[in-house]
């Protein structure tokens, strides 16, 4: 296997590399139909975006009456409590996760928009430039090469309309970093309420990543191979446990370093 890489390589050395190819021609039509779609797209992700904060904003509500409620129990209904803290800890394992997932959307979705907004904007249109057939008196006078602008009024139409476009999706791709930076600092702000309704209902978070494995307190879902860990340190949290005073209300699942 080796010898054959080793060919391989050699015969990729060897191989002269492939003159550059000319970019391909901008076509207005093909142009103008990005643009269509990707107002579509903005207007999704606006729709979508506008409807999972007041789907958030809901259930801010109905988790502060939960808390209200709770902070309203005896003592000793303190066994009905059970449900609703395990009820409470599910909406901040729900919300940490969309975060997540938004928080990974925005990763992909950043440098798209970079490249839209880059790539509506075509200089290359501004002129077109053709070379003179024959040689005129400033190119016998001063050796250069002359060249002859051409510049029509349907080109000047199209780009003003391209440009016009182009600010118009510079203004999409402004509201959609908008919306994604508002939707993830709301998210961050409902897990911090959350946490703080967590820990007032009597429930502290147990310290797992970093640690080593405790099995009073944590169950390991998988065993990872790290490098520049010692076997049976904690690598990831997968889900948060919790204590309720000296009780374990809920194991802490983690992976572990072989």
């Amino acid at each position: 296997m080796l010898a054959d890489f080793r060919t391989w390589l050699t015969d990729v050395a060897a191989t002269p590399p492939a003159p550059p190819t000319e970019p391909p021609a901008v076509d207005l039509h093909t142009l103008v139909a990005q643009f269509t779609a990707l107002r579509h797209e903005v207007n999704l992700q606006t729709r979508a975006a506008r409807t999972s904060l007041e789907q958030t904003g809901q259930a801010l509500q109905q988790l502060e009456g939960a808390v209200e409620e709770l902070r309203e129990r005896p003592a000793e209904e303190d066994d009905e409590v059970g449900p609703l803290l395990k009820s409470l800890i599910d909406v901040y394992d729900n919300l940490a996760l969309a975060l997540r997932q938004v928080e990974k959307q925005w990763g992909v979705m950043d440098p798209a928009l970079d490249e839209w907004v880059a790539g509506s904007d075509v200089p290359a249109l501004t002129t077109t430039a053709a070379p003179e057939p024959r040689p005129g008196f400033f190119r016998r006078l001063f050796g250069g090469r002359a060249v002859r602008i051409l510049r029509a009024p349907e080109v000047e139409t199209a780009l003003k309309e391209i440009e016009a476009r182009h600010q118009r999706t510079a203004e999409a791709a402004k509201l959609v970093r908008s919306s994604f930076d508002g939707l993830i600092a709301g998210y961050w702000m409902s897990l911090a309420r959350v946490g703080r309704a967590v820990e007032q209902a009597g429930l502290e978070v147990i310290a797992a990543e970093g640690e080593p494995f405790d099995p009073e307190f944590m169950e390991v879902v998988e065993a990872v191979g790290g490098k520049d860990r010692p076997a049976g340190e904690v690598v990831e949290e997968v889900r948060r446990g919790y204590l309720r005073g000296d009780v374990v209300f809920r194991y802490a699942q983690v992976k572990v370093a072989r």
